[in-house]
């Protein structure tokens, strides 16, 4: 009789560890997220013909497919500062208008809330985090594909009525870029943040 539990529970550890294996296939670790995100990146760049400076520019002129890499990872690329007046932390409400396109593999596409027909994403500088928290019960909304950290950083390197374009990877994306689509970065080939 001991022959045989320990036969089965042999095989129950065996079943057990074939059945575990078999359901992390589908999980990739941080590492193989972070590997083809960069694929991706590194993709888009070369499709494009973009090129990526290595630090930002001293007189803050980009040429059309200039990028700098921001210390979070954010690819920036102004293409108008707009005009002077400055966000202020913590009160300047933002209005922001945003086209771009999907660059994994697994998901492409493009997405444009710049009809008269779709209302802007709201937030207020320093808040969007609460914005975020708040979009991630509520997917499907542009916020939940969208807004992230590493959009409302760009603030700080722009005023109002800004433009610029955007490759944000996952890590400072946004919830649909951490949740559902498991590590993707997003382009943004146009951001306008306005001030309300």
């Amino acid at each position: 009789m001991t022959i045989m539990k320990t036969k089965i529970c042999l095989l129950i550890m065996v079943l057990s560890a074939v059945f575990v294996s078999s359901c992390n296939d589908n999980v990739r670790s941080y590492a193989e997220m972070k590997r083809d995100e960069q694929r991706a990146i590194d993709r888009l760049i070369a499709t494009e013909g973009f090129e990526i400076l290595k630090k930002y520019p001293a007189d803050s002129v980009f040429g059309e497919k200039q990028f700098v890499v921001l210390d979070n990872g954010v690819y920036l690329n102004v293409i108008d500062s707009g005009n002077g007046n400055r966000a202020k932390l913590y009160s300047t409400t933002i209005l922001m208008r945003c086209s771009g396109r999907y660059i994994f593999e697994a998901d492409t596409g493009s997405f444009s809330i710049f009809y008269n027909s779709t209302f802007p994403i709201e937030f207020i500088y320093g808040y969007a985090s609460n914005v975020i928290a708040l979009a991630a019960t509520s997917s499907g909304s542009a916020e939940w594909y969208l807004l992230s950290l590493g959009l409302e950083s760009i603030l700080g390197y722009v005023g109002e009525n800004a433009e610029v374009k955007l490759i944000v990877p996952f890590e400072y994306g946004s919830t649909y870029q951490k949740e559902n689509s498991r590590g993707a970065p997003l382009y943004f080939d146009r951001v306008k943040f306005m001030f309300y």
